[in-house]
């Protein structure tokens, strides 16, 4: 067996914090295309602001910044 084997496990400090904040990124940006798509089509309004006759769902802003999608109905 050689010295310089990898067995693919990564300790703290080889990047193993890298690929869940990697994760986490991809997550966010996929959750703000959803979102800014769902604006673009007119389906989503944010708390507060008067639904539509098309929106289907209400985006809040949570107090950590985050947001969230609720759905109202669906729209055929």
């Amino acid at each position: 067996m050689s010295k310089n084997s990898d067995d693919g496990r990564r300790g703290a400090g080889e990047g193993g914090r890298s690929g869940e904040a990697e994760r986490d990124d991809a997550e966010r940006r996929a959750t703000e295309k959803f979102i800014g798509d769902l604006l673009a089509r007119g389906e989503a309004v944010f708390e507060g602001e008067e639904p539509t006759a098309r929106t289907t769902h209400v985006i809040k802003r949570e107090d950590d910044g985050r947001l969230t999608v609720r759905r109202l109905r669906f729209f055929r």
